[in-house]
């Protein structure tokens, strides 16, 4: 008797809709994933530009009025994801993370942090 040798088309179109179902409920969950870790690689960032910020201001220096790549040298500075600003007075500042088209789909808005520490969206920082 000849023994049967391979996959027939069923079983293959059976592994094809499997494989199809797991990558449609996985797909989206990556993409969250994604998202999220620009936003907190954006957060981080400007966490980190406000300890610079804060220790030129110790040694005398005044509130920047743009934000320069020397403040940050670890920062995304690509704009790719989040274009980052400032906002400042003699006495406070307000940094921004604005976001581009690439990261649209994040419902976060723009990310911003002040200078008594105050963030905006709140629920989106935690």
């Amino acid at each position: 008797m000849n023994g049967q040798k391979g996959v027939t088309l069923i079983e293959l179109l059976i592994a094809v809709a499997i494989i199809g179902i797991l990558t449609t409920i996985a797909y989206p969950s990556y993409q969250e994933h994604v998202l999220k870790s620009y936003r907190n690689q954006a957060m981080g960032d400007l966490a980190m530009i406000q300890l610079e910020i804060e220790s030129n201001r110790t040694n005398g220096t005044a509130y920047p009025s743009s934000i320069s790549p020397n403040l940050c040298s670890v920062c995304d500075n690509s704009g790719e994801r989040y274009v980052y600003g400032i906002t400042s007075t003699t006495t406070s500042y307000t940094l921004s993370a604005t976001k581009t088209a690439l990261q649209s789909p994040d419902y976060c808005d723009d990310l911003t942090l002040k200078s008594t520490g105050e963030t905006t969206p709140a629920n989106c920082w935690k």
